[in-house]
């Protein structure tokens, strides 16, 4: 019997024998991983699986979209759609939402979503539902993704992998990405062919993909101990930030608006465009992020006013939660599973948040501030954490010859004018002064240092009311993406 798999690749099944050629033609037998009836049972599910060998060369049984698009075809009538990144899927919960607003509402991001995959999301929801309001969330890293330069396809494939045959699907690859990614787009196998001479791997992948977990979609092999997806979409996590503040990467470089990608903007006005024409309301979303992050950055009310700008004269809201009043949702760092993301006590309390504005029970005038600027005025005074960039510079104290030092700066909040002193404590508990009281953020380490930063901090004009902050240095050097 033969099976056509695509341009370039065709499986043959003849009793128990498989052989596929992949890509470029290189014949592989199973006789030669010994899958046969001696060694292993394989079974007429795994015959009708061989049509996308995939199923064999590729480990899926803890992807998270696998499940999620299941279920978003499972659907009676999805109501209320939610597209974005993960800060979409670990932020908004269904199970809450569902009873808040009375409506069938999905969760449908996926990790690093581009804005051409939450295009191809949505209309493919709409395309089986009578969808009666999509919230895009924008996160602006992901405004910088072109295309054309894309140099891996992982943020693209955990969409098309789980999508119906269709035009769309097949229009969609075709724009994902330049010509040199068409074969792993198109013949799926290929991206993963190394896997078809292991059979100590096929063995154990078809031993996981014939349980009745993974047939039925069960939640089984996508629950952690910290994380697990919780239905329709949803990711939980119960991690949160063990201290005070932060020390991380993380809000150094501001936001470049001036080099956001023309491709994104393209793709958020064809999804602008398709919901006018389709008549679905379309309000766009900035998730909870902790104001370390923002504040590190310096200038997100630069990219806000960007977003404004991109929708003037369209009928859709904008409604940025990180400009969010405390009493609506408080900036409490231990909401936040680390640098970007809310965990899963920080999404009920949001997703309560959220649904209260879209109910009418409070008014965006009510609920946010009119700019980041004006919420870090009126935040208390206090300390969000260290962000810091390791560079290597001539000189010698690494192990590679080169001289390594960390750039620190202190991210803070607040309308008040702060002095800092800087000291550090070593793993052998040794104090070592850095710096005296000074009302400069910025202060330099050694990349190699192990132990806690201690970070004192005062008004200038109340020298006697001192706090202080005590956070774990990263170990080792960090090298710039």
């Amino acid at each position: 019997a033969s099976v056509g798999m695509g341009v370039g690749s065709t499986t043959v099944v003849s009793g128990n024998t498989v052989t596929a050629s992949i890509g470029d033609y290189a014949k592989i037998t199973a006789n030669s991983f010994k899958l046969n009836a001696e060694k292993q049972e394989v079974t007429l599910d795994d015959y009708r699986n061989l049509v996308d060998m995939r199923y064999l060369v590729t480990d899926d049984t803890r992807s998270y979209t696998r499940v999620t698009f299941h279920e978003l075809y499972e659907q009676d009538n999805i109501d209320v759609l939610f597209a974005g990144s993960s800060h979409c899927y670990r932020s908004f919960v269904p199970e809450i939402l569902d009873r808040e607003l009375g409506l069938n509402t999905f969760n449908a991001g996926t990790s690093s979503q581009g804005m051409d995959g939450s295009m191809m999301v949505i209309r493919e929801t709409a395309k089986y539902n009578r969808l009666q309001h999509v919230y895009l969330e924008l996160y602006f890293n992901r405004a910088f993704d072109t295309r054309k330069n894309r140099t891996q396809m992982t943020q693209t494939y955990i969409i098309s992998d789980y999508l119906k045959a269709s035009v769309g699907k097949l229009l969609f690859l075709l724009r994902a990405s330049g010509p040199e990614h068409y074969a792993n787009s198109f013949i799926v196998a290929r991206r993963n062919w190394k896997n078809l001479f292991d059979p100590s791997y096929i063995m154990k992948l078809l031993k996981k993909k014939r349980t009745g977990a993974y047939k039925d979609y069960a939640y089984d092999y996508i629950t952690g101990d910290e994380e697990w997806y919780a239905g329709k979409g949803y990711v939980a996590n119960r991690g949160t930030v063990e201290e005070d503040a932060f020390f991380s990467t993380a809000g150094w470089e501001p936001i470049h608006v001036d080099e956001i990608s023309p491709d994104w903007v393209e793709d958020l006005n064809r999804i602008m465009d398709y919901c006018e024409k389709e008549k679905i309301p379309l309000t766009l979303i900035g998730a909870p992020m902790p104001d370390f992050l923002l504040a590190g950055v310096g200038n997100y009310d630069a990219y806000i006013s960007r977003i404004r700008e991109l929708i003037r004269n369209r009928d859709v809201d904008y409604y940025d939660f990180n400009l969010c009043r405390p009493e609506y949702f408080p900036q409490d760092i231990h909401l936040f599973k680390d640098t970007d993301h809310v965990n899963c006590y920080g999404a009920e309390m949001f997703s309560r948040t959220f649904a209260s504005l879209v109910n009418g029970d409070v008014s965006p005038e009510e609920m946010f501030y009119g700019s980041y600027q004006e919420k870090m005025a009126k935040t208390g005074p206090s300390v969000l954490g260290v962000s810091y960039l390791d560079e290597e510079t001539d000189g010698q104290n690494g192990a590679d010859g080169k001289k390594l030092l960390r750039h620190c700066r202190i991210v803070a909040a607040g309308a008040e004018p702060f002095e800092y002193e800087i000291s550090a404590i070593s793993e052998e508990g040794e104090l070592i002064p850095i710096r005296d009281y000074s009302g400069d953020a910025g202060f330099s380490l050694d990349p190699e240092l192990k132990g806690r930063c201690i970070i004192r901090y005062r008004n200038p004009d109340e020298k006697e009311k001192v706090q202080e902050v005590a956070l774990t240095l990263p170990a080792g050097y960090s090298k710039r993406n």
